[in-house]
């Protein structure tokens, strides 16, 4: 397949493009996907195992998806269990209905900016708030806007 398309495979720590039909070449370059197919799996089974052993300590990897929260029962504590966070699963779940109503018309970008308009938080804004710091996005102000802090056009201040 890969030589019916008369393009050139380069990769790296291989000198110029692969000549896959010449054998060597062949067999060279499957062995060395088959060995770098083996990597990737060791590598995801290493994570999957890592999460695991994370979850059932109460410790996380990353921060929880945006709609999400984890609970802890104290300060500081193991995370108990994760929910749903109310008014960001609410406006995730909207977004999906209006994008998936008319995929034509709203797209995920009209939709970014009319939660922006509608002063709603980013994601990054979200977990920022959610976890006692200051977000770091703004909603939309336009120039001349009620909540523009630059002056209007022609106004002179």
């Amino acid at each position: 397949m890969m030589r019916d398309t008369g393009k050139l495979l380069l990769t790296y720590g291989h000198d110029g493009p692969w000549d896959l039909d010449d054998p060597n070449d062949e067999n060279r370059f499957t062995m060395e996907a088959w060995g770098a197919q083996m990597e990737l799996r060791a590598i995801q089974r290493r994570n999957r195992e890592a999460t695991v052993k994370a979850r059932q300590k109460g410790r996380v990897k990353a921060k929880p998806s945006y709609s999400y929260e984890f609970i802890r029962l104290a300060p500081m504590a193991a995370v108990d269990h994760v929910v749903l966070h109310p008014h960001a699963s609410t406006v995730i779940r909207t977004v999906a209905q209006r994008i998936l109503s008319d995929p034509e018309l709203i797209t995920p970008s009209s939709e970014a900016v009319r939660l922006t308009r509608a002063g709603e938080l980013s994601p990054s804004g979200h977990g920022a708030v959610l976890y006692g710091r200051r977000p770091e996005g703004r909603p939309c102000s336009l120039p001349g806007s009620a909540t523009s802090s630059s002056p209007k056009p022609g106004s002179g201040t």
